[in-house]
């Protein structure tokens, strides 16, 4: 049985260094070899593969890259003056494999070599799932080559650094990509903490507004607050309103048709507001909806008590301005949304 190199172990090939990096073993049967991509002070990379040849002897032979063409339904061709020929063929499992190799335990592997005539160098093809490597190469005298026990401690340092300047740069990688995600994210929560979540605060933060009064329930006290509109018509008021707090509507209701009432209805979940048109000017009356819920005596201003009720307590849902809440909710999301921010192997 063939013993295994080691990973970093030096060998010399011809009197050049080299050093082991990577390692494949195949099995076909009884057969098992192995295959090493090494490689040299000057970077250059090699595979070498070894196998028990006749009578127990260990033979050796080194690939570089074949980028030529290849027709495998044909048993000889023609490549770099040189005829060759099919030598053999099969499928291979990997039994082993230590550092950078692209492969799986067990996987099949499918491999086709040519040899030259005077049995000295190989063209060999191997398929290992998707992946298909091409490869030229020779055999090497015994006598050129020396196996030796030392390990290239420094490689073992490189390779070390070289790792941890990997997971730095992954690291730096990681954090130039999440960074935005993160302030994104931050962004959307602060926007959201800060965002308006009731009518009346952005009626009040809104300087064109005119405060007018207030409205008391007598039975639970709870007050309701008038506002007269900087705008000519319910319909630029509503829509302005929607656009102040587009996330929060949650129904708006249409006025009565039995009547000659001009009135919209908006709710949120704790809100009430009525728009409404008195004498040529624009009123909105908004309160909590516990101010709604208990009719008291002095729940109206003027005399929209009944039509501020019964605008309340409808189900007439308005499909003109139902449609522009969610249109506003959704430029609303889209907005926040844009401003916050997814080895080879073988011979």
């Amino acid at each position: 049985m063939i013993e295994q190199l080691k990973k970093w172990q030096v060998i010399y090939i011809n009197n050049v260094k080299y050093v082991v990096i990577n390692m494949i073993e195949y099995k076909e049967d009884t057969w098992v070899w192995q295959e090493y991509e090494i490689k040299n002070e000057s970077n250059q990379h090699k595979w070498l593969c070894v196998e028990e040849g006749d009578f127990g002897k260990i033979e050796y032979s080194i690939y570089t890259p074949y980028y030529g063409s290849i027709n495998t339904d044909e048993l000889t061709f023609f490549t770099n003056s040189k005829e060759y020929e099919l030598y053999e063929k099969g499928t291979a499992i990997v039994k082993d494999y230590f550092g950078n190799a692209d492969v799986d335990l067990l996987e099949k592997c499918d491999y086709i070599d040519y040899i030259t005539k005077d049995k000295t160098y190989l063209i060999s093809i191997e398929k290992c799932g998707n992946e298909t490597e091409k490869s030229q190469g020779e055999y090497i005298d015994n006598s050129k080559i020396k196996i030796t026990n030392q390990i290239d401690f420094q490689k073992i340092e490189e390779d070390k650094k070289k790792s941890k300047n990997n997971k730095i740069t992954s690291i730096i990688i990681y954090a130039i990509i999440s960074i935005p995600i993160i302030f994104g994210v931050f962004f959307l929560i602060i926007s959201d903490l800060f965002a308006n979540k009731s009518m009346q605060k952005y009626i009040e933060k809104q300087t064109n507004y005119t405060y007018v009064t207030s409205v008391t329930n007598n039975v639970n006290k709870k007050k309701a607050k008038v506002y007269k509109s900087p705008y000519s018509t319910i319909d630029q008021t509503v829509k302005n309103i929607i656009d102040g707090v587009p996330k929060e509507i949650t129904d708006t209701i249409d006025s009565d048709p039995n009547t000659d009432e001009d009135g919209i209805g908006l709710h949120t979940k704790k809100e009430f507001a009525y728009i409404y048109l008195e004498n040529g000017v624009v009123y909105v009356q908004v309160s909590e909806k516990e101010y709604a819920n208990n009719t008291g005596a002095s729940t109206y201003h003027r005399s929209h008590h009944y039509y501020y009720h019964n605008t309340y307590s409808s189900s007439r849902k308005s499909t003109t301005y139902t449609t522009y809440s969610n249109s506003a909710r959704q430029q609303s999301i889209n907005s926040r949304t844009t401003s916050g921010g997814g080895t080879s192997f073988g011979k």
